[in-house]
């Protein structure tokens, strides 16, 4: 009798003690292509925005993360094939995509809206309507979903120029081989600044006519069954109240491109 309390005694610890060191949660990096979101280098994780906002959600928690470095393609075969589980990433409800395998957590972390770089002259401040950009090549990150600008392709007003890199696109820009790069405005400063780019004839047009802004949010595992969403949920509620994801945006950001969103702002 007293070996079997022995036993269930050191079950109890051995339980106990796994709960204390904390459930392993896989973050989720695309690699080179989600700056300033995500910062990689030489395929390490070197902060960013949601790499930072990430951190802050974990810390001091039962949680432990650990970050994995992967090119797009890679990372959505990894996840399908749950080859990893337990994951977080980030997604926008304008994409859904990782709506398959995993599941948006409520509170949105920040809104983002579109530009339209450009070396064309006198353009305008922004644009009113789709009519504005019709029969133009405009260069856009290949792999990305850009669901306005590929219905407007797809019936045939426009032509979509696939580019592998920011650089690229802002070259192409700026040598005007294609009449625009539109991708989010705080990524395209976020490159010209890292890369030292001033070309004095690029300009940016607002594209919220045509590219509504939208909320970026996390996306758990689906088979998550611990309360991870929750978790996470309450954590950014915590932070957003406190201006903390202000802060790390700021780190990034020489002007604040993104507002922090709330559950009203649009997907």
């Amino acid at each position: 009798m007293i070996k079997i309390i022995t036993i269930l005694s050191s079950l109890i610890l051995y339980a106990s003690a796994s709960q204390a060191f904390g459930e392993e949660v896989n973050y989720l990096i695309v690699e080179d292509l989600s700056v300033p979101f995500q910062v990689t280098e030489q395929g390490e994780s070197k902060g960013g925005i949601i790499t930072d906002i990430v951190d802050e959600v974990f810390k001091d928690s039962s949680y432990t993360v650990k970050h994995h470095v992967l090119p797009l393609n890679r990372l959505y075969k990894m996840i399908e094939s749950r080859e990893l589980q337990n994951w977080i990433a980030y997604d926008a409800k304008a994409w859904n995509s990782l709506s398959q395998w995993g599941e948006f957590v409520p509170e949105p972390l920040f809104s983002v809206n579109h530009t339209y770089l450009t070396c064309k002259e006198n353009p305008p401040l922004h644009f009113e309507s789709a009519d504005d950009i019709n029969n133009q090549k405009i260069a856009t990150i290949r792999g990305f979903i850009n669901p306005e600008l590929s219905e407007l392709e797809k019936n045939d007003k426009l032509s979509l120029v696939p580019v592998d890199e920011y650089l690229q696109g802002i070259n192409l820009a700026a040598l005007s081989r294609v009449d625009g790069f539109v991708e989010m405005e705080l990524r395209i400063r976020f490159n010209m600044q890292r890369e030292s780019i001033n070309e004095p004839c690029l300009k940016f047009v607002d594209m919220s006519q045509i590219i509504p802004a939208y909320s970026i949010y996390f996306s758990t595992d689906k088979h998550n069954n611990t309360g991870l969403n929750q978790f996470v949920n309450n954590r950014i509620k915590t932070l957003k109240g406190t201006g903390k994801i202000d802060q790390m945006m700021g780190q990034y950001t020489q002007t604040k491109l993104g507002a922090v969103a709330t559950n009203n702002s649009q997907p």
